[in-house]
Parts: structure tokens; C-alpha cells; sequence
């Protein structure tokens, strides 16, 4: 009341006043006023589009490019309104003013609902299609990334990531919604919208990452979006004048999440006899030899060398440093930054270090134009052993006696044991430090200028150019050398031939984009108009020149060799695309989307070279609706659906056009001719076809209680059709390569579930949240025309079974019993004995034989899964990221993991000590020493489901006070550890592997500890 009546005073003085100035003779007119002003954002930036009226009128303007308006018809009593999508809205009353300088702030809350998509940006509200974001500043922290790829790991359902190991500079798998191809399956990687690799990016560079899942968000991208679309955003220029310096920067040490525990020399002694005797031949060792290696009495000939512990260290230093410069410099707008990161592997002899560049500009060049440009590249380079094909470091470490010293008593390499009839040891460690080297060493550079041009409100008129390339070098130089024993006799350990191998690859790729865009909303009505063309090149030239006998081990050019030999190759491929999109929104409840692209690839004839590739998704904002809107606990809520055509074209270059290989000679009427001529090795089909992959699917996103807890639920199925594959043909061809057909289809259908929470306690100033996400994918091929692939000698591509599907015998048990031996049926022409294991009859024929052999195992994970936590008080924080699988087998047998049937020094893991003997017939391993039970079989599938504790960091931001003491704007110190804890029942090796790793043999994944600080000035 007090405020209605200080009101009415204020008019019926206003009153008065007016009168007064008529009654003294003062002429006062109720005249309208015309006023103007600029419109700025918070770092003094122009704002173009500014939306300005009278408040509660239809009276009303924009600013033009520059920020300026102008506005007529104004009173002295008018309140303006100043909105801008991205800031918040702003009210001013007009007065006596007649000029305005109005700044708008930035709403947090809009910003972060912003999503990048294919060739724009869009409110994730408005979201039909299936889009996954992360950002880095805000979900990942300062976790220790050696490689980009992974900050998707866990982190949006839907996106499978699987790291090959912890080696330096590796890198990752990547699948989205499934693999729904039998070729290449990796996904398309757009850097601001240029072709690239996340690994080539420093994620401090990173603004977020949006991940386009399904055909309705990448059907914009045709033929490159069957697998999916990771959209990669920089950050840009600063937004004021004043220098900002940023620097991120953190050291550590790491070493292997888990190494094989293998038997001890005495232990391992009496196994190798045991398997020897079994397998019809001698016992290797002495009772008074294994005494010797228990006692350790004579540590050069009867040792106890665990191979795996003297070829890895705990402790790998690493680092990492980035700093960044941005400003604004008139209308220019500018990033400059550049990081080095230093990796020690945990494996001795291997290495890699990295150095990235960015710069990014940005010009208001004034009439509607801005010219923009980013140039960034990467150089790496990567040290290893150069013996990966001379069985690698990774096999040598169980390959390798345990009686063998690491250095003799001289201090040479040991190679030998004290018994004569062993086989003598390659050394793992002289293996992976000395007896070879391999340096690979890469140079990446790409520039991206581009130029838009806006004529009018809500029309954008942009041409992108980019140009990538890349030069990659690889020298391989394998040493003579020879190994002695402890005695400094000459062992058979030797390599007597040197060699230099040179390996160079160029890549070049050109991209050339022209779109433009309109948006225009019109009272309850949005509409958002795309067309575009794009072109695409690229090349790949390849080389290779080896030599041997180069006079001295010290000599690394290959003009020091001889006997050479050359190789190379050139590609060349292109793509031209016509694509449009149309988007629409009534009254912020109803959208549509439709997406139409042609592309055409010259990887396919000119009778298929064309494809369409079309997608429709709708979605509907039902908490908009009037009978919801005194609904308090409902924030937001949506249902999508989605329709669309994806192509794929990652099968090589040019299989449609026969190819011919240059040969020494050929028959010709009865006779031979020694004469160069060309033979068909290769078929080609000069009628195939793109692969095409439907995907459909509906969805849901929910909010309650001001979005506090968000829900997103998807439906999908994900189907490939016509997919490219090499059917049989006879062999009487004399064809060794048959063409490819459009003979296959995959189906994977899935669903997703993503909860997230944040929240404040009370007053108390402790934030937290809490969210996951859990995806649970089908793998299927429907069909390959009746045909079956091996991709190896253990697994299989067959209709009704998931992609690459362990393949063999099923194991019912062990033969414990004389009884188990009358019942049970056994491999044809074999006679097994007490301890061997127990193979199924799937036909029921009695006989074990290759028409028993069955799906054993699926590499394929049934649910994939990440949890995200996180608290902070007064300048603390933490985070904790968990990430894991379920449902997913390995093929684990070879290394470590063998019954023993081999005459090799092949060690075992400890758990073999539980094998069968009359003594223990109840063990779960069965007898050593009998071939068949190496047979591919079901008994060395894993299960590999994990849960890991992926990141927990802590960290604490000292307060402002602090800073300005220390003269910065920012300071922050922290400590995170990296993969510290795995839970899984796979004991002596990692879960985390590819599929076709089934030997053991990968390097190990790393777990890491690391202190780092960010600091702006």
C-alpha cells in the first residue's frame, strides 16, 4: 500500500507541475521523441540484431550491424525493451535521455543450452534428432588426456570408445550406436567443420564436442555420416581489449593398471616337465636344477627373471603445458595457443612427444561481413622397438625363460640358462631398448579461412575453405648383434643381417563449402532455411625403400645399404554434395525437421556414382501446452522421433575399375614367356553401390524441478543394408581377391538412458551433481548372402550372429572321470585322456569335428555405461568419473594362457598351478601337454566386463582477494589420478582391448597420478 501511494503522490504532483507551466505561460506539448544508442555485450563488442521495442506495444526496431539503432515515437514515460537471444533481456526507462549505451550480459542458462549441429548451432530444446554434447571446462576437469579421443569415453550414452593400450601416442576405437558395417566402421570428425582427427587437437583448445547419433542430426553430412558424427568446436578470440594469458599445465608419473603374474623359474620348471612328459617326450630339468632355481644359488644359469616387472616401470614421467593468448584488437578477434606434451612410456625403449599450434581470427570487416581463419596443425613424433614383427616385445615377455638374467655377470645382455637342451631367450628388454629402433614422425597443418556475409537480418551467406596436409616419416633400423651366455659364450640369440626401412606417407585433403542460411520468426512461427554445396578431395601417396647390410649399425640413411627394394602407391578420391535443410517450430511446441543430400563419390561408377540421402524427425514440446502450465515439478519435457538414409563409401579407392599386377612372366601357346607382363589379381564390379544405413527411432527429454534433474531416454535401430563385401569364388580362378558385392546387412537396436541431478544444499554453499548413462546395443548380421568371413582363425562374420563373434568349440568340462571318458564323444582320430577338456557334439553325430564348431563369444559389449559425480564448497572441489562394460568376451589364450602343448619357453600365469593332475583332478585348468586342448574353443573365452574409477580429481580455486594479490584473474592448483581402480574378473591382463587382440599381447592401459594449476592473467 505504502508503494500504490507513493505512486499516486508522484502523479498528482506531475499533474500540478504541468499545470502550473500552462498557467504561467510556458507552452508544454505531449510531443514524441525519436531516440538512438548502440547496443554492446559485456566486452564492448557490437551486437547486431538486438531485438528493441516499447514495452507493451507492437512499436519497435533492430540494431544494425554495427549495434546502432534509431527508434521515433517515443514519450518521456516509455519503458524499452532490449532482448537478444543469449543475453539476458534488459529494461530502461526513457526520460529526459535521448541517447542510450545499453550493455547486455550473457544469460549462463541460455548459453548452455546451445548446441553445435551439422553446418549451425541450435537451442537443445528445439533438438528433433539424437545429439550428445560434452564440454570439456565443465565435464571433463583436468584429467590427464595423452589422447583426445577419450574425453568421449563414458561420457554420452550411445558412444562406444575402446583404448588399444596405454602405449604413447595410441590411439582409440570409436562407435556410435553400434557397428553397423562390416568394413570400415570409424566415424566422420569435423574440427570446426574441417575433416580431421581429435587426436591432432589439444582438449584445452576445446569448446564442447557434439556427437550427431542418428541419421536425423547427421543425414546433413550424406555418405560420411553412417557411422556417426563427432563435431569438434574451438574456442574463440577474446572479447576485450585487455591481453588475456592462460596457462594449463600439469606432471605425472604412470604406470600399468595390471601386468601379467607369472610363474616362478622352479615352478615353471616343473610345469615344463609335466607338459614335456605328457606330450610323449623327456623331462626337461633336474630335480637338482629346480633346487638350484628355488635357492637361488646361481641367479645366472637357474634365475628367477619376471619378464614383465624388468620390461615395464612404475614411475613413467609425463607432462603436459599449454598456453593460450586471446584478445580483442578493434574489430579482430584472436586465439593464439601452443602445447607440448612429453610422454615416457611405461614399456623401456618407448616414447612420444607432441606439439600443438593453434590460431584463431576473427574480422568484422563492416557491411555485414566477417572474415574468419583458423590455422592449427600438430607435430608428433613416437619411439619404439623396431621388432613388432619379429613376434614384439609384448609376446617375448612370456616367450622368455624366467631362468634367464637380464645381464650377465659382465654386464652384457643375458640370453641363456644353465641348461643345454632349453631354447635360448630373445631378452625382452634388449629387445624393446637395443636390438632395434623405430621412430615415426608426423608434421599435420591445416588452414580454414572463411568469409560471411549477412545483407539482411536472419540471412548468412558463408564460403569455408580448408586445406590439410600432412606428412608422415617411418624408420624402422633392426641391428646386427649377438647375445652371449653367463659364461660369454656365443648363444643362438643373434641377428646377423642389419636392415633400414624407410616408409613415407603424404595425405592431403581439400574442402570447399558454400551455404547459406535463413531464419525468420514471425509472431508464434520459426523458421530456419539450409542449402549448401560441398567438395571434397583427397590424396594419399605412399613409399617405401629397404636396404640390408649396411656396413655399421651407426649408419641411418638408406644410401648406406644394399639390396634394395622399393615400393608406392597413389590415391586419389573426390567428393561433390548438394545438401539442404528445413526447420520448423510453431509456438515452441510443434517442430519438424527435414534434411535432404545428394552426394557423389568417384570411388563408385558413374552408373551409382549419385546417392540421395533424405531424413525427417519431428518433435513435440508437450510442457509448453496450456494444461501443464500449473504443473511445478515438470520443467521441460519433449518426445522426438526420427527417420533417415546414411551412406557409406569407406571401402578403398576405385573398386569398381579392374586393376592390373605387373608380373615376370606368363604362358602363352604352350610356351612360356619370360617377359614382363600384367595379370588380374584383383576383380573388380563395376556395378556396386553404396552402402546404406537407415536409422529411425523415437525419444524423450524431461526436466522437473527447474531442470534440477534431467532425463533422456532414445529408442533406436540402426540398419545396413547393400553392405560391400568379398564373396567367394572359385579357386580355379586363379583370382586371389574376388570383387566386391552389395551383399550384406547389419541391424543394431538399442536404447539409451542419461540422468542428470545438480543441486544446492540448503544455504550452506555446497553445490553438487550426480548423473549417468547406460546404452544397451543388439548386434546382428542379418544377412551375407548365405557366406561366412574369418576374419582370423578365431572368429567369424555369419548371418544371425553380432560382427566378428569368437568362433570354435564349446567346452562342456573337464574328462575327470573314467566314466566322463565312455560318455562323452572326442575330436576324430584323437583319444583323450583324464584331464583333458570336454568338447560339445552339436550335431549329435558322436564325432567332434569342424561341424560342431559354434559361436562361442560376442566382443561386442551389451551395455556400455559411465557415472559422473561431483561436490564443491568454498573453492574445493571434486570430481569422480566411473566408466565401464557389461556383457562383453575376449579371446584370451597364447601368452601366458596355454595348456602347454609347445616346445617353447613359454611361461604361465599363476592361476595355471590349479591344472588338472591325478593328484587334483577337481582343477580348473586342464592337463598340459595335449594339442587338443588348444583347440579354439570356449574354455579361452573371457568374460571382460569392468567397472573403472576412470578420474577422481580435487582441486581448490583460491578467492578473488587472493588473486589480485598475486596480480591474476584465476588461479587454481589440482590433483587427479586416472584409472587408480578396476573391478573386473579377468585376472593378469586389462579388460580394455580391441576385439582381434586375443593373444595377450597388447600394451598395457596406463593409470596415472598428477599435480597440476591453471592460471589466467
Amino acid at each position: 500500500m505504502k508503494s500504490f501511494y507513493s505512486l499516486k503522490q508522484a502523479q498528482t504532483f506531475r499533474y500540478l507541475l504541468v499545470l502550473s507551466m500552462i498557467f504561467l505561460g510556458l507552452t508544454v506539448q505531449a510531443q514524441d521523441k525519436t531516440i538512438s544508442g548502440v547496443v554492446k555485450d559485456q566486452s564492448g563488442i557490437p551486437l547486431p540484431g538486438v531485438n528493441i521495442k516499447i514495452k507493451s506495444t507492437t512499436t519497435g526496431t533492430i540494431t544494425n550491424f554495427d549495434g546502432e539503432f534509431t527508434l521515433a515515437g517515443v514519450s518521456s514515460d516509455n519503458t524499452i525493451l532490449f532482448s537478444f537471444m543469449g543475453y539476458e533481456a534488459q529494461e530502461v526507462v526513457v526520460g529526459t535521455n535521448q541517447n542510450f549505451d545499453i550493455v547486455l550480459e550473457e544469460s549462463t542458462e541460455l548459453l548452455s543450452e546451445i548446441v553445435v549441429v551439422g553446418y549451425g548451432t541450435q537451442k537443445k530444446e528445439n533438438l528433433t534428432g539424437a545429439v550428445g554434447v560434452v564440454t570439456p571446462d565443465k565435464d571433463i576437469g583436468n584429467q590427464a588426456i595423452t589422447n583426445t579421443e577419450t574425453l568421449l569415453q563414458g561420457r554420452i550414452a550411445g558412444v562406444q570408445l575402446t583404448q588399444s593400450g596405454g602405449k604413447p601416442g595410441a590411439g582409440a576405437e570409436i562407435t556410435i550406436r553400434g557397428n553397423g558395417t562390416l568394413n570400415n566402421s570409424s566415424p566422420l570428425v569435423l574440427i570446426d567443420g574441417i575433416p580431421g582427427s581429435m587426436q591432432d587437437i589439444l582438449p584445452s583448445d576445446i569448446e564442447s564436442v557434439s556427437v550427431l547419433k542418428d541419421a536425423a542430426s547427421a543425414s546433413i553430412y550424406g555418405t560420411r555420416a553412417a557411422n556417426g558424427v563427432i563435431l569438434v568446436t574451438t574456442k574463440k578470440g577474446g572479447k576485450n581489449e585487455k591481453i588475456k594469458l592462460s596457462y594449463n599445465g600439469y606432471a605425472g608419473v604412470q604406470k600399468a593398471t595390471v601386468l601379467p603374474d607369472f610363474l616362478d623359474s622352479w615352478d615353471y620348471m616343473t610345469l615344463k616337465n609335466e607338459a614335456s612328459v605328457n606330450a610323449g617326450r623327456s623331462p626337461i630339468y633336474t630335480d637338482e636344477e629346480i633346487a638350484i632355481a628355488k635357492a637361488g644359488t646361481d641367479p645366472y644359469k637357474y634365475g628367477n627373471t619376471d619378464w614383465a616387472d624388468e620390461t615395464f616401470k612404475d614411475g613413467a614421467f609425463f607432462q603436459n603445458h599449454q598456453v593460450s593468448l586471446t584478445q580483442k584488437v578493434g574489430k579482430t578477434q584472436y586465439l593464439a595457443s601452443l602445447g607440448y606434451l612429453d610422454q615416457n612410456g611405461i614399456m623401456y625403449g618407448t616414447s612420444a612427444e607432441r606439439l600443438n599450434y593453434r590460431i584463431n581470427l576473427k574480422s568484422e570487416l563492416g557491411k555485414g561481413f566477417t572474415f574468419g581463419t583458423n590455422f592449427f596443425g600438430a607435430v608428433k613424433t613416437a619411439e619404439e622397438s623396431g621388432d613388432t614383427d619379429d613376434q614384439g616385445v609384448m609376446r617375448l615377455i612370456a616367450n622368455s625363460s624366467p631362468l634367464v638374467p637380464v645381464f650377465n655377470p659382465d654386464g652384457s645382455w643375458g640370453s641363456a640358462s644353465g641348461n643345454p637342451y632349453e631354447i635360448n631367450t630373445k631378452n625382452p628388454v634388449f629387445y624393446a631398448t637395443e636390438a632395434s629402433r623405430k621412430t615415426t614422425k608426423s608434421n599435420k597443418n591445416t588452414i580454414n579461412p572463411y568469409l560471411e556475409f549477412n545483407p539482411v537480418q536472419g540471412l548468412t551467406f558463408r564460403t569455408n575453405f580448408s586445406y590439410s596436409y600432412t606428412q608422415a616419416f617411418n624408420k624402422t633400423h633392426k641391428y646386427t648383434f649377438q647375445l652371449t651366455d653367463s659364461d660369454g659364450n656365443d648363444s643362438d640369440v643373434g641377428r646377423q643381417q642389419n636392415s633400414l626401412q624407410d616408409i613415407s606417407n603424404t595425405y592431403e585433403t581439400v574442402q570447399w563449402e558454400n551455404t547459406v542460411n535463413y531464419e525468420k520468426k514471425l509472431n508464434r512461427h520459426s523458421i530456419n532455411l539450409l542449402a549448401g554445396t560441398t567438395m571434397n578431395t583427397y590424396k594419399h601417396k605412399w613409399m617405401k625403400a629397404k636396404v640390408t647390410d649396411l656396413p655399421s649399425n651407426d649408419l641411418t640413411e638408406i644410401g648406406s645399404g644394399s639390396n634394395p627394394t622399393v615400393d608406392g602407391t597413389f590415391n586419389e578420391s573426390r567428393l561433390m554434395s548438394v545438401f539442404g535443410r528445413v526447420q520448423y517450430s510453431y509456438d515452441d511446441r510443434y517442430l519438424i525437421e527435414a534434411n535432404l543430400r545428394t552426394d557423389g563419390s568417384s570411388k563408385f561408377p558413374s552408373n551409382n556414382r549419385y546417392a540421395i540421402f533424405p531424413a525427417l524427425s519431428a518433435g513435440w514440446i508437450f510442457s509448453n501446452e496450456a494444461f501443464l502450465e500449473s504443473e511445478n515439478f515438470l520443467s521441460f519435457g519433449k518426445i522426438r522421433a526420427n527417420w533417415g538414409q546414411l551412406g557409406n563409401d569407406k571401402i578403398g579407392y576405385y573398386p569398381y575399375s579392374q586393376s592390373y599386377t605387373p608380373t615376370d612372366g606368363y604362358p602363352f601357346d604352350g610356351s612360356q614367356i619370360y617377359s614382363g607382363g600384367l595379370a588380374v589379381i584383383d576383380l573388380a564390379n563395376p556395378d556396386i553401390k553404396w552402402e546404406t544405413t537407415t536409422s529411425y527411432g523415437i525419444g524423450a527429454d524431461l526436466g522437473f524441478w527447474d531442470d534440477k534433474l534431467t532425463v533422456t531416454a532414445d529408442y533406436f535401430v540402426k540398419d545396413t543394408d547393400d553392405i560391400l563385401l568379398k564373396l567367394p569364388i572359385p579357386g580355379a580362378t586363379g583370382i586371389t581377391s574376388p570383387a566386391y558385392q552389395n551383399a550384406g546387412r547389419v541391424k543394431n537396436t538399442g536404447w539409451e538412458l542419461a540422468v542428470n541431478h545438480y543441486n544446492t544444499i540448503g544455504n550452506t554453499g555446497i553445490e553438487y551433481n550426480i548423473g549417468f548413462n547406460v546404452t544397451h546395443i543388439d548386434n546382428e548380421i542379418i544377412s551375407m548372402q548365405g557366406e561366412t568371413q574369418y576374419p582370423n582363425n578365431r572368429q567369424v562374420n555369419m548371418e544371425g550372429s553380432p560382427i566378428g563373434s569368437f568362433y570354435g568349440y564349446n567346452n562342456t568340462g573337464i574328462y575327470r572321470t573314467e566314466e566322463d571318458l565312455e560318455t562323452y564323444p572326442y575330436i576324430d582320430g584323437q583319444t583323450p585322456q583324464l584331464g583333458d577338456l570336454i568338447y560339445e557334439d552339436i550335431n549329435g553325430d558322436g564325432v567332434i569335428d569342424d561341424k560342431d564348431r559354434t559361436i562361442i563369444g560376442n566382443p561386442n559389449p551389451e551395455y556400455t555405461y559411465g557415472i559422473n559425480l561431483g561436490i564443491a564448497y568454498k573453492g574445493f572441489d571434486l570430481k569422480v568419473f566411473l566408466q565401464g562394460v557389461q556383457n562383453v568376451d575376449i579371446y584370451s589364450s597364447s601368452t601366458g594362457n596355454h595348456s602347454g602343448a609347445g616346445n617353447n619357453l613359454m611361461n604361465w600365469t599363476t592361476d595355471w598351478m590349479d591344472r588338472w593332475t591325478p593328484e587334483n583332478p577337481n582343477a580348473t585348468k586342464p592337463r598340459l601337454g595335449n594339442v587338443n586342448n588348444e583347440e579354439i574353443s570356449s574354455f579361452w573365452v573371457e568374460d571382460a566386463s569392468y567397472l573403472r574409477l576412470k578420474n577422481i580429481e580435487v582441486g581448490y580455486t583460491f578467492s578473488q582477494n587472493v588473486c589480485k594479490k598475486l596480480k591474476v584473474q584465476n588461479f587454481r592448483i589440482f590433483a587427479n589420478s586416472t584409472n587408480p581402480i578396476t573391478w573386473t574378473q579377468l585376472e593378469h591382463w586389462d579388460p580394455e582391448r580391441y576385439a582381434s587382440q586375443s593373444r595377450n599381447e597388447a600394451y598395457p592401459q596406463t593409470t596415472t597420478l598428477t599435480f597440476g594449476t591453471n592460471i589466467t592473467f
